[in-house]
């Protein structure tokens, strides 16, 4: 039999498709970087398991985190002040001081805005707990692991005592 029949078949890349060696543990490719075996990540089974409220939460919740978020509030409460107080003269006042239909309007924003950031949060506790507990099961198994190979030295150590002539007898 030849060499290359013995070899180890490649391993496919499940994210990019690139091809990598066999004994390889994350993709070769610069821009994946994927980690091979029979597992996903963490963020992969979390969003394969997101319900489609989770996603828009998330998304909202990236939304306003983000700093035009800020800059569109502070624009669109300039020019509703100016407009409902006549310094900007574009239509008629349609809300005057002390600007009720403006708070009624942030009151409802706030509202949504709120439920929205919970269920980010919930699911961000979520992905916390399951990070978690696959680190308790890689800590299990890494114990028994080591375990095993306490166990193997011992042995090794207790052949290797016995095989050993008697002090002395050289």
């Amino acid at each position: 039999m030849s060499e290359r029949a013995n070899a180890a078949p490649p391993i496919v890349c499940p994210a990019c498709g690139g091809v990598n060696d066999h004994a390889a543990v994350f993709c070769a490719n610069p821009d994946c970087g994927k980690a091979l075996g029979d597992f996903r990540y963490v963020q992969e089974e979390i969003a394969a398991e997101a319900r489609w409220h989770e996603t828009v939460a998330s998304r909202v919740s990236a939304f306003v985190s983000h700093p035009f978020y800020l800059v569109f509030h502070a624009v669109w409460f300039i020019a509703w002040i100016a407009i409902n107080t006549g310094l900007l003269m574009i239509g008629r006042r349609f809300d005057d001081y002390p600007f009720s239909l403006l708070g009624i309007l942030l009151a409802i924003e706030a509202i949504f805005i709120t439920g929205f950031l919970l269920i980010a949060q919930n699911r961000q506790t979520q992905h916390a707990d399951k990070r978690a507990e696959l680190d308790y099961e890689v800590n299990v198994r890494t114990y028994r692991e080591l375990g095993e190979i306490k166990r193997l030295l011992r042995d090794l150590e207790r052949r290797l005592d016995s095989a050993a002539p008697p002090p002395g007898s050289e």
